[in-house]
Parts: C-alpha cells; sequence; structure tokens
C-alpha cells in the first residue's frame, strides 16, 4: 500500500512538470486569427442581415485582449475572402493557434459548405460554388499550414437561398483532423441573426471566451446551453472536436494548481534527458542576463513571439529609422524583399519588396547584440541542447547555400553555424546540438 501511494505521489509531480511545461508553451506560442463579418450583399437572393459586423468587430477586440494578431475584414468580396485567407494561413506557418471566424450568409450545396462574399452572384444553385468561398478550402489552408491548432466558429447558418421551404443550414464536416469547429446551430437548422446588438451565438461566445483556465471544449458546452436556453431550445450549436491537447483562451493562473494534466500535442510532454551538467547550468544561470549594446536600444526588440507578433505588426521601416537612426545599409533581396541593416548593431529588419506600406515582416539578430528569449535562450549563449530542453524537440532545418543549420518554434527560429562538410541532411545531432545560437529571427 505503502508502494502505491508513493508511485501517485510521483505520478503526481510529474504530471505537474509536464503541466507547467505545457502552460509555458501556450504562453509564448504564437496566436493568429482572422474574422469576417459580412452583412451588406449586393444580390437579391441573400438578405442584408443585422449583426454580422457587430459580430466580427467585437470577436476582433476580444481576440486581441487574449494575444491574437488579427487580421480583419468586412463586407468583403469573394476575392478579397481569397485574399484576407493566404495572408492568414501564410502566418500560420509559424505554428501556435489558429482561428478563423465568418459571420454573414453561409450556404450548404451537394455536402457542401460555402461562405457568401458581399459581391456573391447567385442567380441559381449552381454559382454558389463559383461565387463564395468554400469552407473545405479554409480547413485545407489552415490544415497544411502545420500549425499546433486550429479554430474554426462560424455564425453563419442562414436559409437557403434557393430553398421554396425556408430550410438552409451547413452541412457537417468530417474531413478536419486535428481541429475544433463550431457552428451557430446544428447542422441543417437554421441561426437567427439576433434581435439584440449580436448574434445570440456570438453573444454567448463573447461571455465565456475569458474565463480563465477553462479548456475549449468546456467553454463551448458554457456557449451551447447559453444559446439553447436564450433561444427557448430552438437553437443547439453544434461543435466538433477533433483536438488531441489542451487550449484556453485565458490561460489559468500558474500559481494555481487547477489541473496537472495539461497537454499540447499528442502526447504528454516528455522532460527530456539533462545532458548538460549541474554545474554548467548554475553557471549558464548566472551569466544569462541580456546585455545591451547601445543605451538607446534597450528594450526595443521583443524577448518572445508573444510580444514580437504585436510588435511586427506595428512596425515600419520609418518607425525603425527613426528608432535606430540613418545609419544603416539598405539592401536588395532579389526584388523579394528589403533588408534594412544595421551592421554595428547586429540587427536586420526585413519588409517586402512591392510594400508601399513598408511593414516589417522579420527581424534578424545577431552579435553584438544580446538577447533572451522568454524560453531562457540567450544569443551566442546558449546552444541547441536548451532549445531541445525547453521545447522537447529540434526540428533542423537548412537551405541550399545557407550557413546555418536552425530550428524553428511559434515564430522563433534558432540558428547555428552550419558544417559546411555535411552536405545534407541527416545532421550530425551530437555534434550540432552543443552548439551556441549564433542568430535569432522573429517572423
Amino acid at each position: 500500500m505503502k508502494n502505491i501511494v508513493i508511485l501517485i505521489l510521483i505520478f503526481t509531480v510529474v504530471l505537474s512538470a509536464n503541466s507547467d511545461r505545457a502552460l509555458k508553451m501556450m504562453k509564448i506560442e504564437q496566436r493568429v486569427a482572422l474574422v469576417i463579418g459580412n452583412n451588406n450583399y449586393d444580390s437579391d437572393r441573400l438578405s442584408k442581415l443585422k449583426n454580422p459586423i457587430n459580430d466580427a468587430k467585437a470577436m476582433r477586440d476580444k481576440l486581441k485582449t487574449l494575444g491574437f494578431q488579427v487580421y480583419y475584414g468586412e463586407n468583403l468580396k469573394v476575392r478579397d475572402m481569397d485574399k484576407e485567407l493566404r495572408s492568414f494561413s501564410s502566418k500560420l506557418r509559424n505554428g501556435g493557434v489558429g482561428l478563423f471566424f465568418f459571420a454573414g450568409h453561409g450556404v450548404e450545396s451537394q455536402g457542401k459548405n460555402y461562405l457568401m462574399g458581399k459581391d456573391s452572384n447567385l442567380v441559381d444553385k449552381l454559382d454558389i460554388a463559383y461565387e463564395s468561398l468554400e469552407l473545405d478550402k479554409v480547413i485545407e489552408a489552415m490544415k497544411n499550414s502545420g500549425n499546433r491548432l486550429s479554430i474554426v466558429l462560424l455564425d453563419a447558418c442562414r436559409n437557403d437561398p434557393f430553398s421554396r421551404s425556408g430550410g438552409g443550414g451547413l452541412a457537417k464536416v468530417d474531413n478536419a483532423k486535428g481541429m475544433f469547429i463550431a457552428y451557430a446551430t446544428s447542422p441543417g437548422d437554421v441561426a437567427s441573426d439576433g434581435s439584440g446588438k449580436h448574434g445570440v451565438f456570438t453573444e454567448e461566445i463573447l461571455n465565456h471566451i475569458d474565463s480563465e483556465g477553462v479548456p475549449i471544449g468546456r467553454m463551448f458546452k458554457k456557449v451551447k446551453r447559453g444559446v439553447y436556453t436564450k433561444t427557448n431550445e430552438t437553437q443547439r450549436p453544434w461543435t466538433y472536436d477533433d483536438i488531441i491537447g489542451d487550449f484556453f483562451f485565458k490561460l489559468p493562473d500558474s500559481n494555481v494548481n487547477t489541473r496537472t494534466d495539461i497537454f499540447l500535442n499528442e502526447q504528454k510532454i516528455e522532460e527530456p534527458k539533462k545532458v548538460i551538467q549541474e554545474e554548467t547550468l548554475k553557471k549558464q544561470k548566472s551569466e544569462i542576463q541580456p546585455k545591451v549594446v547601445k543605451k538607446e536600444i534597450k528594450d526595443s526588440i521583443p524577448d518572445s513571439y508573444n510580444i514580437g507578433g504585436k510588435y511586427l505588426n506595428n512596425l515600419t521601416f520609418d518607425g525603425v529609422v527613426k528608432k535606430f537612426g540613418n545609419d544603416y545599409e539598405l539592401i536588395d533581396h532579389n526584388q523579394y524583399s528589403w533588408e534594412i541593416k544595421y551592421k554595428e548593431l547586429g540587427l536586420s529588419f526585413y519588409y517586402k519588396y512591392n510594400d508601399n506600406r513598408k511593414k516589417i515582416i522579420s527581424i534578424h539578430i545577431t552579435s553584438p547584440y544580446m538577447l533572451k528569449t522568454n524560453a531562457g535562450i540567450v544569443l551566442n549563449q546558449s546552444t541547441m541542447q536548451d532549445v531541445y530542453n525547453f521545447y522537447g524537440k529540434i526540428s533542423w532545418l537548412a537551405s541550399r547555400g545557407s550557413d546555418y543549420w536552425w530550428s524553428e518554434h511559434a515564430g522563433i527560429a534558432y540558428y547555428i553555424e552550419r558544417d559546411k562538410s555535411i552536405k545534407q541532411f541527416p545532421v550530425d545531432k551530437e555534434k550540432h546540438i552543443k552548439k551556441k545560437i549564433v542568430k535569432i529571427v522573429i517572423r
């Protein structure tokens, strides 16, 4: 009996450690959302709606408070919806959590679901597939991005514009492996636009989305209950939950032990093997405080993607020059991007070649600048072993002609010098994992 108690205690401690590690990962992982609200439709077949833009604006504002970088559009044409989807899915390739929210007209046709743009020109039912954004396209774009978790929320279950009986609604999805999807009502049923400021479904999401420490599945049970009650049991939201792992819109307080089995992926995060000796760890810890080359650049570079995403979202060429001065070199990278290079500082800022706004898309940080990320990785001090110790894995990457190997996690890439005598994968893991991080890139 005594041995059983000891085993239970050990198991509890291990789960608690795994939980803490998972929460640390969730705190720094990227969160990106695409939010669209359409209510002013051009087609006579699609009635004008009252609340979708109110819903979209409220969702946009709420998600921003929860750490999401939000792409937003209202009354978008089909082509513009598709364009926003491409930008959104491209950003998702940096990992983390992606969320797609649409409020407006959604139509089912031959078992497929379609989201209507402002200019969707529906003359007959055959036009639906050609005059809309197919939901399957959204799902595939998010799945192919390879991020940790994808969420789709649709307040879009409206009347079929070609139905004489007034039926409508959306069809079930069954091709969304690893995703969480929620409809405003059950497949085949029609959701109300709502008599108040918001649709009932969106209103209930807004009421519960910032509940601290509540997993997404449990949160949506509260949403279902609220909608079902408010509509006198006529509207019952539907969810498709195929995620393996946990997600909290508002993370639990790390000081409160609310649960001990938080997951990030398909498996519990395993405690990595401690390769570095205890003395070395203590020495690194004492040396790990970041240094600044010049006083005026202190705190000018974000120390995690969660901060970096917001930082990059507002940073432009003019902002960089105002902050760091005119002593830079402007480099043309094959008419794809421009590099603003501050060689003496070890900083480079990149923006796309034809972007008139000159919006910064990445920051490259090298010596002599010293940086510490929220993962505890210190430029020119930490090794790839430290990256492994925190993230639990290394995804070795390289490009032809590159001087580096790197591994990317939640929008931050860690670079080591490449051994050019090794022409291709696999890398010499025993050798390379001990190398120091010489470059950090925030995207």
